[in-house]
């Protein structure tokens, strides 16, 4: 007779940690439309009720997805900004993780039948304004205050670029060298925001 298996009791943080971790990796090929939260409740080592609880659906599983890689993405954004780095790298990062299934799952929640409009959360995107908002009012001349609507809209022009890129980005570079490719574009796109605050200076 086969030895019932014994149930592993876990911290609701961790359990939910493994669930995103799963859920992730089962995406990685056929990207939200394939996931099936009976796999990813298998690959967890949890049940498929233990997902409904936490997460109350698959569009939720997805929404909680985006909010983990958008809280990553925002205490990485504003590190670099505390330690006054080059922008390039922060750019860098904006745009790897919306080709790192972001915007594709933004997307999919946003076709979604039967799901409320994705949210994006816009204390995160506040925080980046403010964050970036502090370091261009180190570098700006006496006497000539930066404005902040300018700063928020820069923060919009990056998201918008590095969504609108991990989209169709590849399509418009015709899969021709597209590391390369798409490496120049994103130090392009870094080079025009240094240009603009140099000359907002």
């Amino acid at each position: 007779m086969a030895q019932k298996k014994k149930r592993v009791r876990r911290r609701p943080e961790d359990a939910k940690a493994l669930i995103l971790d799963a859920a992730e990796a089962s995406m990685k090929a056929g990207g939200p439309a394939a996931l099936r939260l009976q796999d990813v409740a298998r690959a967890a080592g949890v049940s498929h009720p233990t997902i409904l609880h936490h997460f109350g659906s698959r569009q939720g599983l997805v929404r909680a997805l985006n909010l983990r890689s958008l809280q990553a993405l925002t205490a990485g954004l504003l590190e670099r900004m505390g330690e006054a780095r080059s922008g390039d790298e922060g750019i860098k990062r904006t745009f790897e993780a919306y080709r790192d299934g972001l915007a594709q799952r933004t997307i999919w929640l946003l076709q979604s039948e039967g799901s409320p409009p994705a949210q994006v959360n816009i204390s995160m995107f506040e925080d980046i304004v403010k964050g970036l908002h502090v370091l261009r009012q180190r570098h700006a001349r006496p006497g000539h205050p930066p404005d902040i609507e300018d700063t928020r809209a820069v923060v919009h022009l990056t998201t918008l670029a590095a969504f609108g890129d991990a989209l169709i980005g590849p399509r418009l570079r015709n899969g021709v060298n597209e590391d390369a490719r798409r490496e120049r574009f994103i130090k392009w796109f870094s080079d025009l925001l240094d240009m603009y605050f140099d000359a907002a200076r």
